[in-house]
This record gives structure tokens, C-alpha cells and sequence, in this order.
């Protein structure tokens, strides 16, 4: 009787093990890196609420400063991103070739300069 005890007390140890493992192994469903679709992409409107979402998280010392500023950071380039592809956008419907290289350049100076306002405001 006690053979039989043992052999099933295995077998629910073998099951339990076997399914806390598995995952680690299984191959599952990786999504495509370079497919984004119109919904997953950010917004300037959704990248200033997640800075809000820290800043708030940070002066309820949920995080480190080191995190939120690196954090920040990440959002502002983000952010500048978006600006650059959005100012690239109209520039193009409305400029020929060389003057839209020359708005380019100052669209870009002018989202650095930006940059640097905010970066002096955290300082």
C-alpha cells in the first residue's frame, strides 16, 4: 500500500514540475518587430500623460530619482520624435525638394532648442 502512495505522490510531483517548467520552453507567439499599426503608435497627447504618471510617481517616492530622470529623458526624445516625423510630415506636402531640407534643418534645430528649455526647467 504504500508503494502506491509513493508512485502517485511522484506522479502529482512530476505534473506540478512539469507545468511550472513548461513555459520556459514553450516557443510562443512572437510578435512581428517592424509592424506597428496605427492604434500602437504613441501620441504627444499619451507620452505628456506618462510624464505626468512619473513625475507624480516620483514626488510620491515610488521610484529613484535616477529612474525618473532616466525615464524623462527617454520620453522627451520620444517626444521629439513624434514632432520631427509630424513637422517632416507637413513640410513635405508643402515644400519642393531644397527649401524642405533647409525647414528640416530648422525644424530640428527648433526641437533641439526645446529640449534644452525643458532639460534647464529640470535643472
Amino acid at each position: 500500500m504504500d508503494y502506491v502512495f509513493l508512485i502517485i505522490g511522484s506522479l502529482v510531483i512530476i505534473t506540478c514540475f512539469y507545468f511550472i517548467i513548461s513555459p520556459f520552453f514553450s516557443a510562443g507567439e512572437v510578435p512581428a518587430a517592424g509592424l506597428e499599426t496605427e492604434s500602437e503608435k504613441l501620441t504627444l497627447e499619451q507620452i505628456y500623460n506618462a510624464v505626468n504618471e512619473l513625475e507624480m510617481d516620483f514626488l510620491m517616492k515610488k521610484i529613484t530619482r535616477e529612474d525618473f530622470e532616466k525615464l524623462k529623458e527617454n520620453y522627451q526624445l520620444l517626444g521629439a520624435e513624434i514632432l520631427k516625423e509630424e513637422a517632416q510630415g507637413q513640410k513635405a506636402k508643402h515644400l519642393p525638394g531644397s527649401k524642405k531640407k533647409i525647414k528640416d534643418a530648422e525644424a530640428e534645430a527648433e526641437i533641439l532648442r526645446e529640449l534644452k528649455k525643458l532639460r534647464q526647467q529640470k535643472g
